[in-house]
């Protein structure tokens, strides 16, 4: 298909040479001329055809026309039809905005500062899905970056298309200095008794099996030879010792919670091109609820589209308050009591444990006294004049 409507041209029936001379001295423009015996052959604009027809009478000669097709005539034959001239501008301005907005955000060159960090400092500078590229200050929310979050040594902001791309170096780490010889003793932590000992470097000032209490020395980093000369080292060993360790937990018998009251919200939203169009409207809302919200992308075929469906749900709660049955009372401080072993003294070996229950009317109090082994050496720094 031809772009402007350009028709070709046939003229027959006497002599062409006088009707050739005139065509050129004529305004109208004629392309590809060329003669086939007394047969003349062009092409012409299809608006000149009348004033080529009344010339080619003057000189008794027959045109005649072909008209191909064209781009040119077919959107002249459509332009009364505004729905689609309405459609072809609708997907012009669809486009160029696709392309002018931030669809997706791709990080680059963060291993130590997280993700969530970085699209903080995006969202307060106002960069996001769905923002217009041409208004973002990238010079504004690069030097937003390298202030706010320590640790950056330099930050560039570009856009590749809809997506947003932002590169950072991080700072090289500082090797903190390990004073390893720096003179120190390995003392207790806690009142115990040394059941294993490792050394590795220090004079072992106290054997297995014996007491300490807390602060007392276990390992020296002082040493003294026999010609009384005094050194001073950086002691190292692993301790182990059995200890005791007290601690106390309640649970009360009446609980506040928040419960569901069967009562539920939902409403829909279009996202498009990171543009969030709400297409429902919630009767009310409530006070203090529970969201969860679900989102599927739409797609063609095997393409998926920039188009999802978000459904957002909202379930009201309230407060309750329950009274706890004396079953209910101990399952629960049981699980508090587990929570604690797992949480609290994880490092050590339980060996022995000793459980005292108190009850009240309003709570249920346990006194834990656990006997535990595990490590009790801990470093005290020295200094030497």
């Amino acid at each position: 298909m031809q772009l402007r409507d350009i028709s070709e041209i046939t003229c027959s029936g006497g002599n062409p040479y006088p009707f050739i001379n005139a065509v050129r001295e004529s305004p109208i423009p004629c392309y590809e001329q060329h003669c086939t015996g007394d047969v003349f052959h062009c092409r012409v604009r299809t608006s000149d055809l009348a004033a080529l027809r009344e010339l080619a009478g003057h000189f008794g000669l027959q045109i005649e026309c072909r008209r191909p097709r064209s781009l040119q005539r077919t959107a002249l034959r459509y332009r009364l039809r505004f729905g689609m001239l309405l459609g072809i501008i609708a997907a012009f301005l669809l486009i160029l905005w696709q392309s002018n907005t931030v669809e997706t955000i791709e990080l680059q060159g963060n291993a130590a500062i997280s993700d969530s960090t970085l699209y903080n400092v995006l969202t307060r500078e106002g960069v996001g899905i769905g923002t217009w590229i041409p208004g973002i200050d990238m010079k504004r929310c690069e030097l937003s970056i390298c202030q706010t979050i320590p640790g950056i040594a330099w930050c560039g902001i570009r856009h590749t298309g809809s997506r947003l791309v932002v590169e950072i170096y991080e700072e090289t780490p500082h090797i903190a200095m390990h004073h390893s010889r720096s003179p120190c003793n390995i003392v207790a932590a806690e009142n115990a008794q040394i059941t294993e000992v490792k050394v590795y470097d220090g004079y072992l000032r106290r054997l297995p099996g014996s007491g300490v209490a807390k602060g007392d020395l276990i390992v020296s980093g002082t040493f003294e030879d026999a010609f009384g000369r005094t050194t001073f080292h950086h002691a190292y060993a692993d301790i182990t010792g059995i200890y005791t360790k007290e601690a106390e937990l309640t649970v009360y018998r009446e609980t506040v919670r928040s419960v569901p009251t069967g009562r539920i919200n939902r409403k829909q939203i279009l996202k498009l091109f990171g543009i969030k169009v709400p297409l429902s409207f919630p009767a009310e809302s409530f006070p203090a609820a529970r969201q969860s919200s679900s989102e599927v992308p739409l797609s063609f075929l095997r393409w998926r589209l920039p188009v999802s469906l978000i459904t957002v749900t909202q379930t009201e709660l309230a407060e309750s308050t329950q009274t706890r049955s004396p079953e209910e009372l101990q399952l629960a401080l049981q699980s508090e009591i587990v929570r604690y072993e797992q949480n609290v003294l994880d490092d050590v070996t339980i060996l022995d444990r000793e459980l005292t229950f108190a009850e009240t009317e309003d709570s249920l109090t346990c006194q834990m006294v656990y006997r535990v082994e595990g490590e009790i050496g801990e470093e005290a720094a020295f200094f030497v004049k």
